[in-house]
């Protein structure tokens, strides 16, 4: 499969699992309910999104160096099987 050149792989990554994740920003929905019901103040929603937004980004950087680790291309290794074709061509 063709890798991404630059960062558009990881921006895409992060927008997508920002998308997935957004019930995880269900407690924020809470506090901005809250601000405009008991009076709280609204920082605790924008703390929220923010800890969300950060933690996602976090996570999909995190597996996106994981998976850059594993893609590494093997040396090529001497052929030790007798019974294979050898190369007369040198």
């Amino acid at each position: 499969m063709r890798q991404p050149k630059g960062k558009s792989g990881f921006a895409l990554s992060l927008l997508l699992s920002l998308l997935f994740n957004l019930e995880w920003t269900v407690p924020a929905w809470i506090f901005l309910g809250l601000h405009f019901w008991k009076g709280i103040s609204l920082w605790w929603f924008v703390i929220s999104i923010i800890l969300w937004v950060v933690f996602i980004t976090l996570r999909v950087a995190v597996f996106g160096s994981l998976a850059r680790a594993g893609n590494y291309k093997d040396p090529p290794k001497e052929n030790k099987n007798p019974y294979s074709r050898k190369d007369t061509k040198k």
